[in-house]
């Protein structure tokens, strides 16, 4: 009997002390969950950023950059060279056997044309690595401008590098694999 009278006043307390809790609850103030002001209107039309007048032009900046693109032209030239004594030998491998005489040489002269453009890929290289530590600035200004001096050499760079490439999977496609 005992037992049982525990666990009834056990279970009144309980409820005590759940009303005494849900009370508090009901006196608490918790915040509403209509639309603020900020939510009711539309972000994206409202702005519109400021056009960012660039700043002048950095002479050093410049002078590197046409430096890089001189290196590339001329990594390109000595490229299509190579590509052109290159070609004939290739042609005349296109059927043959690997590892046979004229596969090699083939190899070989794609190989030479390869490394004739590393500085074309170098100076793609550089003005990449270029482009993104002068995009790293809080001066807008001076982000458009260097950015404006950058991208047009880095985009004909990438053409020379693009098609460096393609002249070089196109001799590679026409070679048997090993």
């Amino acid at each position: 009997m005992l037992p049982v009278m525990i666990r009834r006043a056990a279970a009144f307390l309980a409820l005590l002390t759940l009303g005494a809790i849900d009370a508090q609850a009901q006196t608490r103030s918790y915040p509403s969950l209509a639309k603020r002001p900020v939510e009711a209107t539309d972000r994206l039309a409202e702005r519109t950023p400021a056009p960012v007048q660039p700043a002048a032009t950095d002479a050093a900046l410049v002078q590197t950059v046409t430096s890089l693109q001189a290196k590339a032209t001329t990594a390109d030239a000595a490229f299509r060279t190579k590509l052109a004594k290159g070609r004939p030998l290739v042609a005349a491998a296109s059927g043959a056997a690997p590892v046979s005489e004229s596969w090699v040489q083939a190899q070989m002269a794609i190989s030479a044309a390869d490394a004739a453009r590393y500085e074309s890929i170098a100076s793609l290289a550089s003005l990449d690595t270029l482009q993104v530590s002068h995009m790293d600035n809080e001066d807008g200004a001076r982000v458009a401008a260097d950015v404006a001096t950058i991208e047009p050499v880095r985009t004909r760079v990438l053409a020379l590098v693009d098609a460096q490439n393609d002249a070089l999977d196109a001799l590679r496609k026409t070679l048997s694999n090993p």
